[in-house]
């Protein structure tokens, strides 16, 4: 039986359809394919750069805190040297001049001097590497920096620790972080919130470490001071170095209640 002309022109029409519908779908499929690879490679790429850029930050840091050790060791050794050396060679004058009342007071007063100075150079080279912090750990730091910023600025701290004894030790890089980042944060209050109170709170909870601090000054607009270069240095530094540690960072400030910032470090052991 001689099969009519129209079934083979339907059957063709039916097999050219199903081949560019199979050809659609092949193109779709493989536009598909490469559009994950694309985006694939794209997270790669951008994980990579991410990590390259935490690798030069935390490089950058390390770098910042070899070259304050240098200094803190000079300021030590060689200024700090000199400086009791010329104390020595001023009490040997002292009681050569001594009863001589013309000079009593300038020799009082240059004593003095030097005394400010020597413990300026101890207290700026204690401050550029922070030992309290290395061989006691971070709460025993935070107790002694309080003390001394209280004394000099008569602002009242409050400081609270919850879930941690006083020996708690943390991985070093997290609190020589935390550390600057609290020097950092205080400095800030003080030259620009006028607070006369602050509040730090330190908690471990959850394999996690939850720093509070919070003053009772003047706020300020967060994205404001971030896009100004100048103004928004400090916020920058310690976004930088929380972005070391892998650090949640939130801050709220309102102009009237003051700021919040509040730090969550997650595996900080």
């Amino acid at each position: 039986m001689n099969e009519s002309p129209t079934f083979f022109i339907i059957a063709g029409t039916v097999i050219l359809i199903l081949m560019s519908f199979s050809v659609i779908l092949f193109v779709v499929f493989y536009q598909r394919k490469q559009l994950t690879i694309e985006i694939e490679q794209q997270k790669e790429l951008q994980e990579l750069e991410n990590k390259m850029q935490r690798k030069l930050l935390e490089n950058s840091l390390d770098v910042q805190e070899l070259e304050r050790r240098r200094i803190a060791k000079d300021l030590h050794d060689e200024v700090g040297a000199i400086l009791s050396a010329a104390k020595m060679g001023f009490n040997e004058l002292s009681k050569k001049i001594k009863g001589v009342q013309e000079y009593e007071s300038s020799v009082s007063n240059t004593k003095s001097l030097i005394d400010e100075s020597i413990s300026l150079v101890r207290s700026i080279s204690k401050d550029l590497v922070p030992r309290t912090l290395e061989g006691f750990g971070l709460i025993s730091a935070i107790d002694e920096f309080i003390s001394k910023i209280h004394k000099a600025t008569h602002i009242q701290f409050e400081f609270n620790n919850k879930g941690l004894n006083e020996n708690e030790r943390f991985k070093p890089n997290v609190e020589l972080a935390l550390f600057r980042v609290l020097q950092e944060l205080t400095n800030n209050t003080i030259k620009h919130a006028e607070a006369n109170e602050i509040k730090i709170e330190l908690a471990y909870a959850d394999d996690s470490l939850i720093f509070n601090f919070i003053d009772n000054g003047k706020g300020f607009d967060f994205e404001q001071k971030m896009n100004d270069p100048k103004l928004g240095l400090g916020l920058r530094n310690i976004q930088s170095r929380l972005t070391v540690i892998d650090a949640d960072l939130k801050i709220i400030s309102n102009p009237v209640s003051g700021t919040q910032t509040k730090i969550i470090i997650k595996n900080p052991k």
